[in-house]
């Protein structure tokens, strides 16, 4: 048997005794809390990724914005050297915030394989840039 922690109304927590299967969907259920909760700070603002890079571009100095567009470009001609599902899944869990676990999922392969490819694709990139 597992143990979870509830609250009752008054708000006090009770750690109480349940089966395999209700414990894995209050595991599942943190895990997606935890998910939307890095989703949610990341576009706490209700903007994509993409709207959030041209907000900050459009109020940077000029000097950091060629910068940034440099590095942009440099990371663009990277990801286009990349197989279109390692681009996806790099894409995905770096810039998106999907857990490697989420990726493997939507792909049906295996959450280690997933990771093995994004932290490739991501080595790769940092070797482009360091050069």
């Amino acid at each position: 048997m597992f143990h979870v922690t509830i609250f009752d109304a008054a708000g006090t927590p009770l750690v109480v005794e349940v089966s395999h299967e209700v414990f894995q969907v209050f595991a599942e259920y943190d895990r997606e809390m935890e998910r939307q909760r890095k989703e949610d700070f990341r576009h706490r603002d209700c903007r994509s990724w993409d709207t959030c890079l041209l907000f900050e571009v459009s109020t940077e100095p000029l000097e950091q914005t060629y910068e940034r567009m440099r590095t942009l470009k440099e990371i663009r001609e990277a990801l286009e050297e990349f197989s279109p599902r390692q681009r996806r899944r790099f894409l995905l869990h770096f810039a998106y915030g999907y857990t490697y676990l989420e990726i493997a999922k939507m792909e049906g392969r295996n959450k280690s394989t997933v990771m093995r490819s994004a932290r490739a694709a991501l080595k790769k990139i940092q070797k482009k840039l360091a050069a």
